[in-house]
């Protein structure tokens, strides 16, 4: 049974994922966000002190005025975090187009238009300011017009590219200068696209191109990315392709920036604000309540190891893999126990993070734990800590929980391999 269900996911499931994980458009937001990581960080660690529900903190950092400079931070990183995007985005994608020389000047030019696209105009009646252009949709509000963007403009700069429409200069002129006349026709051609959108936008009822990308799509995107069920999707298909030995995180990542970093945005912004969390489901989740311990879920089975292996493999293994497994970090397991087509371990690794996550879904919902402040982090950060900066002290024993959940899905599997491998050394010194 086993073997037929194995041959069939190779058949269907290995070749959607191998295109998936191909596809330009998702590793551009994915690279692109990638690239983001130093800004969101540190952005993110400013509304967390800004923000960080103590009355006592909160009174000594006002005081002294300590609250105001922090927030400086968070207002030029978090609070224009479409800026960026759109910048790093755009180039990620013309990397992979044949206008790849060009791939600075085409996240400039994809900058100018997304800022081209925000009518100027602030206030009304007496505090109008008509030079002034509203920072609204600089942040979490701009960021799926940023992607679109960002992934538009490279595709149409690359036409021009491969027409060969484009001011070309004698072969002595440096390439930082001839690139810049190259892009003179793409540009002002882009420009005029753009230009006409933004009028016809006024038009309408939406009034703006990001009001209207947002009217048309907000609801059906605020549905599916707040929907446990995509959620549990993503993480079925991650770990069902880890299974297979292909890199989940490289598939599942881009749907999970492009679906659950706008909500932990607009969380920090509200954590910064001092207001209530808006969203429930965020993309911090991924990393501290369902895959705790990286794909597969896998520190209640390091601690499996560690503490109850028999087998002098899995002891060593488990010495091995415990501190890299409590940060995130689970390829030791992965390719060591091994995970990939270990038919035996196949269930609990499925079942390990759906589990986590559906605990941690309910707990959220009856209060036990309060909602993620949308805080990114980074690779590497252990359990508990990573618990305590995205959630508090209630988030950080809820992981413990977890790990305990972990620990009791794999030990009756681990027992079964271990005693495998016991069995196995045995003959081999009797041999």
């Amino acid at each position: 049974m086993m073997e037929k269900f194995q041959a069939a996911m190779e058949k269907t499931l290995i070749p959607v994922a191998n295109k998936l994980s191909a596809n330009k458009v998702l590793r551009a937001i994915s690279s692109g966000f990638s690239a983001l990581l130093p800004i969101i960080m540190v952005g993110a660690i400013a509304s967390l002190l800004s923000g960080l529900n103590i009355e006592a903190y909160q009174n000594l950092i006002t005081s002294i005025g300590l609250k105001t400079v922090v927030s400086y931070v968070s207002t030029y990183t978090t609070n224009m975090i479409a800026l960026y995007a759109v910048f790093s985005i755009a180039r990620a994608m013309a990397d992979q187009l044949e206008c790849k020389a060009h791939s600075i000047l085409v996240g400039l030019i994809a900058l100018f238009l997304f800022l081209l696209s925000i009518p100027t105009g602030v206030g009304s009646g007496d505090t109008a300011v008509s030079a002034a252009i509203s920072t609204s949709y600089f942040g979490s509000a701009g960021l799926f017009t940023a992607m679109l963007i960002g992934i538009i403009v490279p595709y149409i700069y690359n036409i021009f590219v491969k027409k060969n429409i484009v001011i070309k200069m004698p072969d002595g002129v440096p390439p930082q200068i001839a690139n810049g006349f190259s892009a003179i026709i793409p540009t002002a051609c882009l420009t005029v696209i753009f230009v006409v959108i933004r009028q016809l936008c006024a038009l309408t009822s939406f009034e703006t191109l990001n009001g209207l990308i947002y009217g048309i799509l907000k609801a059906p995107l605020s549905n599916l990315s707040q929907s446990p069920i995509t959620f549990l999707v993503l993480l079925l298909l991650c770990n069902l392709l880890w299974f297979f030995g292909i890199h989940g995180g490289m598939v599942t990542m881009s749907f999970l920036s492009m679906l659950y970093l706008q909500p932990a945005m607009e969380n920090l912004e509200a954590l910064a604000a001092g207001t209530a969390l808006p969203n429930m489901l965020t993309n911090t989740w991924w990393f501290c309540l369902a895959q705790l311990g990286g794909s597969g879920g896998i520190i209640g089975l390091a601690f499996c190891m560690l503490l109850f292996a028999k087998s002098e493999r899995y002891k060593a293994l488990g010495k091995l893999a415990i501190l890299p497994a409590i940060c995130s970090i689970s390829e030791p397991i992965v390719f060591g126990l091994p995970l990939v087509l270990n038919v035996l371990m196949l269930a609990p690794m499925l079942l390990s993070p759906l589990c986590c996550f559906g605990l941690s879904y309910l707990a959220t919902s009856i209060g036990i734990i309060p909602y993620l402040n949308g805080i990114q982090l980074s690779t590497g950060t252990p359990v508990i800590l990573s618990g305590f900066l995205a959630g508090g002290i209630r988030v950080a024993i809820w992981q413990v929980v977890l790990i305990c959940v972990q620990f009791a899905i794999y030990f009756p599997f681990f027992r079964i391999v271990d005693k495998q491998a016991l069995e196995a050394e045995e003959s081999a010194k009797e041999a």
